[in-house]
């Protein structure tokens, strides 16, 4: 059965985290003119980030648990100290099952959960390559003053973040819009990955804060037009629309929060779901009842997106969706996928496809090439020796306006 194996095998080095390696650069050329330069620049100077190899710092990238971690523990001289003892002093044993003792992060890991910064899952596990969501990331923050621990009272409704009353994060919530610690452009959406961007404004405006012995942050907000919401991916080549767009002139488009679809296989509206549980076979299989899976990153974020689906199953399950990839492997490049993700439909491209073993982890772990959506199966069909892998680069966005 498709997926059975999924995370017994050697897909589980998928979600290890790899350090960003330090750029030389002088400057971050992706965030200059945007609402995130001030933010970059500070925490460069700063030595909380240090940017990629390339000199980019990918504002609109995705940010896992791990990387928060690290800058959290970064922008305090004593934390920052402490896991620093930590890297010649690490215990034999993790913190988390699923932790690498071996892996840069984990005298961050050991750091923070000395401070109580972080407390892991019910499961044990504490997912360090999992995307950050808004709702952690505020939290995160939060616990480093001290705040964020309990429900607290009903959050003010901000304009700038959406939020519900009573839930864990609502005391967290609360205290970072007193400390105006959010930005005042777009709208942070509570159960989404958090980009770089976003956070490491946040951190910014928390490290003002803390430095200066105020209450709330009271620096300038950026004038510029930039969005919180990760811009559309678009090439020269393909022009897209800046204009925002109603259903009915996109074809492809939605009524879903997520959803794909692929005509040149008579695929269309599909379902996609992000598993509650990424780190189990149950958790895995979940999403494939009612259409497919979603790992990695998510569109417009700039990095990986892995959208996997059946290619087949037992014969007495009778399952719509049981074989739904049985026949990705006849998309030519050049075809298009369409993807409706919360509110904008994202356009990609088929640029390759490939067969390869059910243990190579390699398509996922090159993050160079900025953002890639792959559909992932098992392979051959009725059998689990191998996976096919349709690679596809984005070509636009637009929103999806109803």
């Amino acid at each position: 059965m498709s997926f059975q194996r999924f995370l017994t095998g050697m897909l589980l080095s998928c979600f290890s985290v790899i350090a960003p390696a330090v750029a030389l650069a002088a400057s971050f050329p992706d965030t200059a003119g945007t609402a995130y330069e001030t933010a970059f620049g500070e925490l460069k100077e700063q030595g909380v980030i240090q940017g990629y190899a390339d000199g980019l710092a990918r504002p609109n990238g995705a940010l896992n648990r791990a990387e928060a971690l690290k800058v959290i523990l970064s922008l305090d001289r004593s934390t920052k100290d402490r896991a620093s003892w930590y890297q010649g002093n690490l215990p034999s044993m993790p913190l988390f099952w699923d932790m690498d003792q071996a892996q840069w992060y984990a005298p961050y890991v050991e750091a923070a959960f000395e401070k109580s910064l972080i407390t892991g899952y019910p499961d044990g596990s504490l997912r360090p390559g999992q995307a950050l969501r808004v709702e952690e990331a505020v939290a995160l923050l939060m616990r480093t003053v001290g705040e964020g621990t309990g429900l607290g009272t009903n959050a003010d409704l901000s304009p700038y973040i959406e939020n519900k009353s009573q839930q864990w994060y609502t005391s967290a919530v609360n205290g970072a819009i007193r400390r105006n610690l959010i930005m005042h452009q777009g709208r942070l959406r509570l159960g989404t990955a958090i980009t770089r961007g976003q956070f490491f404004d946040m951190a910014y405006r928390l490290s003002v804060v803390r430095k200066t012995n105020v209450a709330a942050f009271s620096g300038a907000e950026p004038v510029v037009a930039a969005a919180l919401s990760p811009a559309p991916v678009t090439y020269a080549t393909v022009p897209v629309s800046p204009q925002r767009t109603t259903t009915s002139t996109l074809p492809y488009a939605s009524e879903k929060y997520f959803a794909i679809s692929i005509p040149a296989i008579s695929l269309n509206d599909l379902t996609v779901t992000h598993p509650h549980d990424p780190f189990s076979k149950d958790g895995i299989l979940e999403p494939l009842k009612y259409g497919v899976g979603h790992l990695f990153g998510y569109p417009g974020a700039g990095g990986k997106i892995m959208v996997y689906g059946h290619s087949s199953g037992y014969p007495w399950d009778l399952s719509q969706f049981t074989k739904i990839f049985r026949q990705i492997n006849r998309l030519s490049v050049g075809d298009r996928v369409y993807i409706t993700y919360s509110g904008s439909l994202y356009t990609y491209e088929v640029t390759q496809k490939q067969a390869i073993d059910a243990a190579d982890t390699s398509p996922f772990n090159d993050n160079g090439n900025g953002e890639e959506l792959i559909l992932y199966t098992c392979w051959p069909p009725d059998s689990i020796s191998q996976r096919y892998l349709v690679h596809a680069l984005p070509v636009g966005a637009a929103v999806a306006v109803r």
